[in-house]
């Protein structure tokens, strides 16, 4: 236009409507994540959202096209708004993650792993929201609550374990009296 054009926007921080008078607009179509399916598959893959709705990378800088979750990826729109070429460069790197892990003869699990004592656990259900890679689950056993962990998602990061009030979960070669044991070795006591 020869004479310009006035832009109305709200301004939340100031709580106030502002009129700018730009030289150039350029517009482009929103992206807004889909809420319901990315929060099913959220739960289903055992993989985190943004507070926008869209996937979460295990890092920002170190493990940007990974999940915490093992063997899973992300690339595209999943993981928020970005132009076609970010979303196939993007694509490259999962495909690239993806061919290094599926290229190994076999995958080894982590040695360390957290274990429940049936007997001391009471079904509170604490160590199974500190879990980070979905690996602990309270399930009914024998008509009550416990604990049950699935050794092939537990990492042996612990969180369960300084979660648990009742004392029922250990990491395997951890336990509470191995680890007073080496600290008082390396004491001297």
């Amino acid at each position: 236009l020869e004479d310009g054009f006035k832009i109305k926007v709200y301004d939340p921080i100031l709580q106030d409507e502002l009129m700018i008078e730009p030289d150039y607009l350029v517009l482009s179509t929103g992206i807004v994540a889909p809420r319901e399916e990315n929060e099913r598959l959220s739960k289903l893959f055992k993989v985190p959202l943004n507070q926008d709705g869209f996937f979460l990378e295990a890092h920002m800088k170190l493990r940007p096209v990974e999940f915490a979750t093992d063997g899973v990826f992300l690339c595209g729109l999943a993981h928020g708004p970005k132009t076609v070429e970010e979303s196939i460069a993007q694509a490259y790197a999962a495909v690239s993650r993806a061919c290094t892990l599926l290229s190994k003869d076999g995958i080894e699990a982590v040695a360390t792993t957290a274990r429940v004592d049936e007997r001391k656990c009471v079904g509170c259900g604490y160590c199974e929201m500190v879990c980070a890679y979905g690996a602990v689950s309270v399930v009914e056993k024998r008509g009550r609550r416990v604990a049950e962990v699935n050794p092939a998602l537990c990492k042996g990061c612990g969180a369960c374990s300084g979660a648990c009030r009742s004392g029922a979960i250990d990491l395997r070669h951890f336990t509470d009296s191995e680890v007073v044991r080496q600290i008082t070795s390396l004491a001297g006591v």
